[in-house]
């Protein structure tokens, strides 16, 4: 793609959009894997509370945290999961709902409060922006978009805040280059 491009300037200015989406997304990535990990945490957490071994919470707490990284469905498994797993450990109907319900309490928090309030702050992009995003790219995509908005958004917002600042001149690869300074005058 850099080859393409006809000056050295032009090539400069979209190497350091390419690095800023690159930082971006492993930031995103990062950011979205230790909430993961924080969730799979408090799973465990709750489940040894309602006297789950250690070692069996510690593993349904890791499961949950990867099933969290496809939504909708990594979720609706993890429910399915924990209420198999429920009525294996307790012989009391009621009580063996309490791992589901613990599960679908902690994602749901994790899921509408949490991680967009998070992402948009680490991110600087509005949370209702990030809800929005995934409600359009889920959408038009299905889990594929949802597995994509953020990252879409990110990139999307990146080249138009580097954009932002560009004049309409020709040759004009940011505002403060000689050659936008010599063809506005």
């Amino acid at each position: 793609m850099l080859a393409l491009l006809p000056t050295r300037q032009q090539k400069r200015f979209t190497a350091d959009i390419l690095r800023s989406i690159e930082r971006e997304i492993s930031r995103y990535v990062l950011t979205i894997s230790v909430i993961n990990v924080v969730l799979g945490l408090a799973l465990a957490g709750a489940l040894m509370l309602l006297g789950i071994a250690l070692p069996e919470a510690l593993l349904w707490g890791t499961v949950a945290a990867l099933l969290n990284f496809a939504p909708y469905v990594g979720p609706l498994l993890g429910i399915a999961l924990m209420l198999l797993m429920g009525f294996v450990q307790f012989r009391d109907p009621l009580t063996a709902f309490l791992p589901a319900l613990c599960y679908l309490a902690l994602h749901t928090l994790e899921g509408q409060l949490v991680t967009p309030v998070v992402l948009g702050r680490s991110m600087a992009i509005s949370p209702l922006m990030l809800i929005l995003a995934l409600m359009l790219f889920g959408w038009l995509w299905g889990m594929v978009g949802l597995l994509l908005a953020v990252p879409l958004l990110v990139c999307v917002k990146l080249v138009l805040t580097r954009l932002d600042g560009m004049q309409a001149g020709p040759g004009c690869w940011n505002s403060a280059s000689q050659a936008c300074a010599d063809g506005l005058t």
